[in-house]
This record gives C-alpha cells, structure tokens and sequence, in this order.
C-alpha cells in the first residue's frame, strides 16, 4: 500500500468533514485526534474556513435533500 503525503491526508480530512456530519464534530472538538499530532497553522485555518461554511453547507444539503426527496421541493408534508 502507498502512503498518501501528509498534505493529501489533511485535505482528505477536510473533505470528510464536509460531508460527515459526525466526523466534522469529532474533528472541531479535538483536531489532535483526528490529525493524529498538533494540527498546524495551515490545519487550524482550513478548520476555521470550515467553521465559517457550516451555515451555507447546512443550507446547501436542506436544499439538496428537498429536491431529492420531494421531487423539487414540493409534497413532502414538512419531511425535508
């Protein structure tokens, strides 16, 4: 198996937490156990930009799941 670099595992870090809401808690309460060592500078600022797009993220997969569940949004009594 190769190792990917380091750099390629952050970022594989990130993108998990973007889409895994339970890993995405997990990391921003303790980044050292996600990242395995002291995050650095470069990780700490990704986890701020990340903190940052929750909101519209949040937004975005309300929107998504709506359309995918109600067919455009529509007929789904409230569930989406």
């Amino acid at each position: 198996m190769v190792k990917k670099p380091k750099k390629d595992l952050r970022r594989d870090i990130i993108a998990k937490a973007i889409v895994d809401p339970s890993f995405r808690r997990k990391l921003l309460k303790s980044p050292e156990t996600v990242f395995g060592e002291k995050p650095s500078e470069a990780d700490l600022a990704a986890l701020e930009r990340l903190k940052r797009f929750l909101p519209a993220l949040d937004d975005i997969v309300t929107s998504l799941a709506g359309e995918v569940l109600c067919g455009g949004g529509g007929g789904c009594g409230g569930l989406a």
